[in-house]
């Protein structure tokens, strides 16, 4: 009876430091940045083109004569402001909604397209989506490379990355005139990523040295935080090295570690820590 009290007594013991650590985390952590995500900011860019950031993942859209493209529909409250904004700019016009990947503060909006076409990355398949998606917010056309749509006097790109980045299907919609790139969460800004599932960072590392080869990039739409320059795919390429770096050498960790203390992170789930982690597992794997 006595060691079974004793039992009783350490599981209760752990089960508070959980509580309290969890707690701690949110208060600090979680809580805040839930709210900053939660704020949005409309820039007009053109006459054409709007950029609605927050409210989930950066959303782009770009109306022409004959359609308007949509890039990310957000979530809660955000995704139905940003509907409504969409449906009064379209008018008539078809709608095609592009999901940079299928996490859902990037595609809890897609219930108010109902009738439009929604594309998402070809390497997903429908089984996936329905496991890991909303019912409400399934796409309908899948993108096995890239696609190019004339809007207006600018082309819009949209390219399948095919390859293991932040997931296995990233798109990404790159605007020729603008010069301007829309990075889904492959590029952030000044926010730690988040690293689950399929997620590789040498991926990261082999599509940010490609990107330029394919394309003049001028300005950067990311994911998540302010629009850019192409500075912000260099810090962010300088992070994922930092963070190899410290993955093989302890000496460097602390340093490497703290020259982020800055960016937007969440212990376990979105830190530095995680990435050095993932970078270890790879290692180990081999």
């Amino acid at each position: 009876m006595k060691i079974l009290k004793k039992i009783l007594k350490y599981i209760g013991i752990l089960l508070l430091v959980v509580l309290v650590i969890g707690a701690t985390i949110y208060l600090i952590y979680l809580r805040p940045f839930m709210n900053k995500m939660k704020q949005v900011t409309t820039v007009q860019y053109d006459k054409e083109l709007t950029l609605v950031l927050g409210g989930g993942g950066n959303s782009g859209v770009l109306v022409s004569d004959s359609l308007v493209i949509v890039i990310d529909t957000k979530q809660d409250e955000a995704a139905e402001q940003l509907s409504k904004q969409v449906l009064q700019l379209a008018g008539n016009k078809p709608i095609l909604v592009v999901n940079t990947h299928f996490h859902p503060d990037h595609t809890s909006g897609n219930k108010y397209y109902k009738g439009q076409s929604i594309l998402v990355g070809g390497n997903y398949t429908k089984d996936f989506w329905m496991k890991e998606v909303d019912k409400e917010n399934l796409p309908t056309l899948w993108l096995p490379t890239k696609m190019d749509i004339k809007m207006g006097n600018d082309t819009a790109t949209i390219i399948n990355l095919s390859q293991n980045i932040h997931t296995a299907s990233d798109v990404m919609v790159y605007l020729h005139k603008r010069k301007m790139l829309f990075g889904g969460d492959v590029i952030l800004n000044k926010q730690v990523p988040a690293l689950f599932g399929v997620a590789d960072p040498d991926g990261y590392l082999a599509i940010f040295d490609g990107l330029p080869k394919q394309f003049d990039i001028h300005y950067i739409v990311p994911g998540h935080g302010a629009v850019g320059g192409f500075e912000l795919i260099d810090n962010f390429r300088q992070y994922f090295l930092d963070m190899k770096t410290a993955a093989t050498d302890d000496a460097k960790k602390a340093e490497l570690v703290a020259k982020y203390k800055d960016w937007a992170q969440i212990p376990l789930f979105m830190s530095p820590g995680r990435t050095i982690s993932v970078f270890k597992d790879k290692v180990a794997k081999k």
